[in-house]
């Protein structure tokens, strides 16, 4: 049997045993795809920064710790700290929190009535955001739902240009039940 790892990406074998190429983006693309870095990130922040950019550095940081979270009150945007990084999402006035939308065209949170969010390192953070997240599995309070506290679960892919920057920041954010 051979296996076939590509450093580059992620790749699927057919059943005729062809491998077929792992998915492309091109830079600077807002794109929500996985990437190879994030693929086994079973609890913490991995965010892939392109050479460039500024927030990231142009670095991979993958931190595999517990992250804190919490949503703001009175909305339903999701607070959530990992080490020196903050980040926040939140769906929109009004909008709740729910497994499996996305939600595109975010700006700067907060914005009101549309979707934003906003990624924060040591103090550094956007004055303009342009971005995509979506959240792939939700679990809140017992109590309350989906958007109450305490939060319990979470995997959240993220995408984000800061400050009008041609380089993007790709990632995601995950506490496991």
């Amino acid at each position: 049997m051979l296996f076939i790892l590509l450093a580059s990406g992620t790749a699927a074998c057919s059943s005729t045993g062809a491998v077929a190429p792992a998915p492309t983006r091109a830079p600077g693309q807002l794109s929500l795809d996985m990437q190879p870095a994030c693929l086994t990130l079973q609890q913490g922040l991995c965010v892939v920064s392109e050479p460039g950019e500024w927030l990231g550095e142009g670095k991979t940081t993958v931190i595999a710790q517990k992250p804190e979270a919490t949503f703001l009150e009175p909305s339903t945007a999701l607070q959530i700290k990992v080490e020196d990084w903050t980040l926040v999402f939140d769906p929109g006035e009004n909008v709740p929190f729910s497994v499996g939308m996305s939600f595109p065209n975010s700006k700067l949170y907060p914005q009101g009535k549309n979707s934003g969010m906003t990624v924060e390192r040591s103090g550094k953070k956007c004055n303009e955001v342009e971005g995509n997240f979506t959240d792939d599995i939700l679990q809140g309070g017992q109590k309350g739902g989906l958007n109450a506290n305490p939060v319990s679960a979470f995997d959240i892919r993220f995408t984000m240009r800061c400050n009008k920057q041609p380089q993007v920041i790709l990632g995601r954010v995950k506490l496991p039940f």
